[in-house]
């Protein structure tokens, strides 16, 4: 029995050091993304792309500041923020991105490598690549250590998408670039936002879909349904199942979120059932309380 017990344990420390290990490589893939699209799109092209990046292209041109020195600072006084209003765990992982993504853009930098590409073009995969690159380090419940702290903090208090409040926050910080550059730049700008929001809709959730239905099979349906009735605010089905290799009796929790909530849900059957199987699917259509009778995902 206590040979049992122990193998169980273990099984579940690894599975742990697993999940964890995935998370780090996660956000450090994340934030090397980002500084692939920062240091090959943005910089080169004065794109107004938003975030840290964005404002560093508008410093450079008001005050002739090093748009490096400009982001290593910026990121360090959103990692401060971020850590005060957001939590440890959410810090910890920050912290791994506030020192990785300026290191990344160093070292990308002393590559001397350039990319001969027209501006629209810059615009389209560099937006791309950084929203792909964003989206993997929200996945990992981090962000990528810049002004994506502020759109988080907002979510976390109002439950409002995260990639719609990115887009808000980068658009406002591309449009004060209309001071030092025409519109056309600005355009541009927005063309990168719009595909970088994009980008880390799809991640965050497969196909970006407004809403996932998701199938929950755990042990612990008591808390995992009390999770989503009282913090999550959302409906669950109880259906009932039974194994096709065990034929033991199992209950299966459906319920209906949005991405943003599916995020939050993800994070806690993490911790509270490691071992819990889900199923996501795109929910395509949804009439119902919660999501027509009151309020729209």
């Amino acid at each position: 029995m206590l040979s049992s017990c122990g193998k169980i344990c273990y099984t579940e420390k690894g599975f742990m050091i697993r999940k964890q290990i995935d998370s780090i490589l996660g956000v450090l893939f994340g934030n090397f993304l980002l500084a692939v699209s920062v240091v090959y799109f943005v910089l080169p092209y004065n794109i107004l792309s938003g975030g840290c990046a964005g404002l560093a292209v508008i410093f450079q041109v008001l005050f002739d500041w090093n748009p490096t020195t400009v982001i290593d600072i910026l990121v360090i006084v959103f990692f401060i923020s971020g850590a005060i209003i957001l939590g440890k765990e959410f810090a910890a992982k920050t912290l791994l991105s506030s020192i990785s993504y300026p290191i990344f853009i160093e070292l990308l930098e002393r590559l001397h490598f350039k990319l001969e590409i027209e501006p629209l073009m810059a615009c389209i995969f560099g937006g791309l690549i950084a929203g792909i690159g964003i989206g993997i380090a929200f996945r990992h419940n981090a962000s990528t250590g810049g002004t994506d702290v502020i759109p988080l903090a907002i979510n976390k208090f109002t439950g409002w998408p995260v990639d719609k409040l990115v887009f808000l926050t980068d658009a406002f910080c591309a449009g004060a670039g209309i001071l030092t550059y025409g519109v056309a730049d600005l355009l541009y700008g927005i063309v990168y936002i719009y595909l970088s929001s994009y980008a880390i809709g799809y991640v965050m959730v497969p196909k970006g879909d407004n809403a996932v239905a998701i199938y929950i099979i755990t042990d612990k349906i008591a808390e995992v349904k009390n999770f989503i009735m009282t913090d999550i605010n959302r409906g669950v089905t109880i259906l009932n199942g039974k194994g096709g290799y065990t034929s033991d009796d199992k209950e299966i929790l459906l319920t209906v979120v949005s991405k943003s909530e599916y995020a939050t849900l993800s994070r806690f059957l993490d911790k509270c059932d490691p071992r819990a199987f889900i199923i996501v699917s795109d929910a395509k259509e949804i009439k119902g309380e919660g999501f027509t009778y009151e309020y729209r995902v």
